[in-house]
């Protein structure tokens, strides 16, 4: 009698505990991190159960792998698209401000005593300054998002770092025993969003506690350990624009890897794709300008004089952002050549001269002595200066001919009796021979091999293939994300259905329990009777 009253008891107890448990997972169906409950009995059911958290440790650390992974290409997506919209697009992008640029200096050179073409230049070339200096500073308006986002994760990384260590402290005071599932459940909760944050290596003592290292095999810095939190700092660069350095405060020491997670993401995407393209624009107007100056102080102005540079860039290395117009007036356009070609009368028809010469401003528009070129043949030529005749041999097309600091090019090869005189330009406002010049740059392979706008269209593309292969990364990554969910649902997560048919299942077996203890009461009771 007594063995069926304890049984019926317990089993009553035990059915109602595990009721419980089923209809607490039933409300927590949408809870964030909620593992599944379910009562484990012991000795053979007459004792109450204990409640058993579903986990799968291996489960939770793919999720948390995956989900650092997946996480670290939204910052890569979002950067490279902005970087793209602002120099791929037609209001941003540099080739149709160099073009028109260009254009206009072809244009002052059907007619460079227009006063109208002059303007016309002016405009073109301020607009290019312009455009410029707008697309650079749109791109440091970038880098200072960056900046800014990399401190606000630090900041989110080191507050769930703290979230941790309080639950640490509790799991603490429960010395290992009847530790309450939310709070593992609180503590894992917190694991996946640092995880987000970062990648992260996790393992776990005996009361469930974890040692939370930054993945990296070089300093794996601890975030979190059974002793308390570390936390992480932010050293702003040199100056607002350049990138931030994440210290790892328990030691002073600079984190130069931060993989995975958002976090890692932001550093990846400022070291990979926004870092480099600022370099190379800069590299590309610093060289654009350079040789537009010296060309430009090649040539003479509307008054005679000397050229100018044409642009400035100051000094500090922000050359796009800092590019300007040098000249204020359209007068100190530099469109004629220092010197001047007159071949001779009965020279070879239809042959093409280009001079080119010292570009140092002090040479002052004058040359030592007007001299003259006359070939003897098809590779010799004599060349005559104040009266003194030097012969001279070797000549090639190609190569063209170099006397002093003046450069003679033919478009094709003179004939024996041809002659070329080369003589001061001063005066020679209508030439058009340096605004020529400037009008060539454009095909000119002065940017790593290349023209600037096939330089500027391979820097668009490098920007472009980065934003196509992280959006197919993170693709792939995705359903590796998704994949790792489904297997952590299936080892602890709810289903409504299964916990639905388990609450009747245990209903019918509560009230059979509470029907043994009902019975094992009558049977006692008609005992008493009889005695």
């Amino acid at each position: 009698m007594t063995d069926l009253m304890s049984i019926g008891g317990n089993a009553t107890l035990s059915y109602k505990k595990a009721l419980s448990a089923v209809s607490n997972n039933i409300a927590n169906l949408n809870t964030e991190g909620y593992s599944l409950q379910k009562m484990k009995v012991v000795s053979d059911g007459m004792q109450p159960g204990f409640l058993e958290r579903s986990h799968d440790a291996f489960a939770e650390a793919s999720l948390r792998s995956a989900h650092s992974s997946l996480s670290s290409e939204k910052p890569a997506i979002q950067y490279a698209g902005r970087l793209l919209n602002l120099i791929g697009s037609e209001s941003g992008a540099l080739t149709s401000a160099f073009d028109e640029f260009f254009s206009s200096s072809h244009r002052l050179a059907t007619d460079p005593s227009s006063d109208a073409l002059r303007q016309d230049y002016m405009s073109s070339a301020g607009f290019l300054t312009s455009r410029v200096k707008t697309v650079a500073t749109d791109i440091q308006s970038i880098i200072l998002d960056n900046n800014s986002e990399v401190g606000q994760r630090v900041s989110e990384l080191n507050g769930l770092s703290s979230q941790l260590e309080l639950i640490h402290n509790q799991l603490t005071k429960s010395g290992g025993y009847n530790i309450a599932p939310d709070l593992l459940d609180k503590r894992d909760v917190v694991l996946m969003k640092m995880s987000e944050l970062a990648k992260i290596d996790v393992s776990f003592d005996e009361i469930g506690r974890a040692t939370v290292n930054l993945h990296n095999p070089n300093t794996g810095a601890v975030l979190v350990d059974n002793r308390g939190a570390k936390e992480l700092g932010v050293v702003a660069g040199s100056s607002p624009k350049n990138a931030q350095s994440i210290v790892y405060t328990a030691n002073d020491s600079t984190l130069n890897t931060i993989v995975g997670g958002k976090l890692g993401g932001l550093v990846a995407v400022r070291s990979t794709i926004i870092d480099p393209l600022v370099a190379n624009l800069n590299s590309m107007v610093n060289t654009f300008v350079n040789r537009a100056n010296s060309q430009h102080k090649a040539g003479i102005n509307a008054a005679g004089a000397v050229g100018v540079s044409l642009f400035s860039v100051g000094s500090d290395g922000n050359h796009a952002e800092n590019m300007t117009l040098a000249i204020s007036s359209s007068d100190q356009i530099s469109a004629a050549g220092r010197l001047k070609v007159a071949q001779g009368a009965a020279n070879t028809a239809g042959i093409g001269v280009t001079l080119s010469y010292g570009q140092d401003s002090s040479w002052n528009n004058t040359i030592e002595s007007n001299f003259s070129v006359t070939f003897t043949g098809a590779t010799t030529y004599n060349i005559t200066q104040s009266g003194s005749t030097t012969g001279y041999t070797g000549f090639n097309i190609n190569n063209g001919i170099t006397f002093g600091d003046v450069k003679i090019d033919f478009d094709k090869a003179p004939a024996t009796s041809d002659s070329f005189a080369i003589s001061s330009n001063a005066g020679g406002i209508g030439d058009n021979a340096n605004i020529k010049m400037i009008s060539g740059i454009r095909a000119e392979q002065i940017f790593s091999g290349k023209t600037l706008r096939n330089y500027y269209i391979d820097e668009v593309g490098k920007v472009a293939n980065y934003s196509q292969l992280t959006g197919m990364s993170s693709e792939a990554k995705q359903a590796v994300y998704d994949q790792a969910v489904r297997t952590k649902d299936q080892q602890s997560g709810v289903n409504l259905d299964e916990e639905a048919a388990e609450l009747i299942r245990l209903q019918q077996a509560f009230q059979a329990s509470a029907k043994m203890l009902q019975t094992a009461r009558d049977i006692f009771d008609s005992i008493i009777a009889i005695r």
